[in-house]
């Protein structure tokens, strides 16, 4: 049974014809969809080849995506199943156009917590090379700390700032050190005007002055970076297993203990990758080094820049994701904790706003995906 039994050729053509010159609406992009799904189905029952028209189908997703930037919408755009081995490659995809006054999530079932979790926010906690401990949350606007020549303060919109003044202590080399707690993030300009941004659950250390030859910082967690140009000092940021260098450049390194890999993003400029062993990848923008914490085997590929840093402009995007990885983004932005025996092997993409609450983020996968979670104790369980 091919994938057009039953339809009208003459429209099927038109339509695949509008989708591949970008004319097709949201709702015939849609409908389209259905239909593959209907006919992908029905083939799996039947155990019968799927034909695909691989370029349609991208640039049908290429146009979601341009769609959903525009509008701000949240467009789950597929899943796959891959626990049976009989289904290997086979793609079962759904779309739904969604907007929240056609349709409707069931809630996500909860039990033993408060009514809502809500999403994270500015939060961290800065440490002194003296030792004092300052709750950015409740600092207010202004100065934090003046001394030996250095200011520290928080500007309106809840950044961190270090500046040098005129009298400034250019010997002084203690370390201050950020860290976001799971459930927050925060923005810091270092003291050589490089800007960084700490996801959730994620520290920075780095001195009150550079050194005169290089800059050095290191990272626990997640951050993106944007570094000023310096050619004379080089900026290295160093994690557990892998030192990034540069000179000015635009990056992200996810480097959180718990993943299997350290991920850096290089969106503008080139770095330098150089992991304990001695192996060295130098990226380009678009690029993405991925080093395996278990092997130490360093491979780099082409990737989304803007699903990398989608954290940093407040969403989730995720592009075929493992379910499990989806949960273990939830699990610190929202502070709860993931039951792993429960995750069946499912992969998601789409887009959710980081702004929803976790009772609305899992009822948008359940509504997806088709599986049930259950919020224990702060547990998220699949059902």
């Amino acid at each position: 049974m091919g994938i057009s039994a039953g339809m009208d050729q003459e429209k099927l053509q038109q339509l695949l014809a509008k989708i591949n010159d970008g004319t097709a609406s949201d709702e015939e992009i849609a409908w389209y969809h259905r239909y593959c799904v209907a006919a992908e189905q029905a083939a799996m029952a039947s155990g019968t080849n799927i034909p695909d028209n691989e370029d349609t189908r991208a640039e049908m997703y290429r146009q979601i995506r341009r769609r959903i930037e525009g509008k701000k919408i949240w467009f789950p755009v597929k899943y796959r199943y891959v626990a049976a081995a009989a289904l290997t490659g086979v793609l079962a995809a759904t779309v739904f156009l969604y907007r929240p006054a056609t349709r409707k999530h069931q809630p996500a079932v909860v039990a033993g917590v408060s009514p809502n979790i809500p999403a994270g926010g500015n939060k961290a906690v800065l440490t002194l090379a003296n030792g004092k401990e300052i709750v950015l949350s409740d600092a207010g606007a202004g100065d934090i700390v003046k001394h030996a020549g250095l200011r520290i303060y928080k500007t309106a919109a809840g950044e961190i700032v270090y500046e040098a003044t005129a009298s400034g202590n250019a010997s002084d080399t203690g370390i201050n050190r950020i860290a976001t707690p799971r459930g927050g993030q925060y923005s810091v300009v270092l003291p050589d005007g490089s800007k960084v941004w700490l996801n959730a659950a994620s520290a920075l250390s780095y001195p009150v002055n550079f050194a005169a030859r290089e800059r050095r910082v290191t990272l626990q967690g997640e951050a993106y970076f944007e570094i000023a140009k310096n050619a004379g000092r080089a900026f290295k940021v160093i994690t557990t297993t892998q030192t990034v260098e540069v000179l000015g450049t635009h990056f992200n390194v996810d480097a959180y203990s718990d993943n299997t890999m350290v991920r850096t993003t290089l969106l503008e400029g080139s770095v330098k990758v150089v992991t304990a062993p001695g192996t060295q990848l130098m990226l380009k923008p678009g690029e993405q080094a991925r080093l395996n914490n278990q092997t130490g085997a360093l491979q780099k590929s082409n990737v989304s820049e803007e699903d990398v840093i989608a954290w940093k402009n407040g969403y989730f995007i995720f592009n075929d994701t493992w379910l499990s990885d989806v949960l273990l983004q939830l699990s610190r932005w929202y502070d709860v904790q993931v039951d792993l025996a429960t995750i069946p092997r499912i992969r998601y993409s789409g887009t959710i706003p980081r702004q929803k609450s976790l009772q609305e983020v899992l009822a948008m996968l359940q509504f997806t995906g088709n599986r049930h979670f259950e919020i224990v104790n702060r547990t998220i369980k699949v059902k």
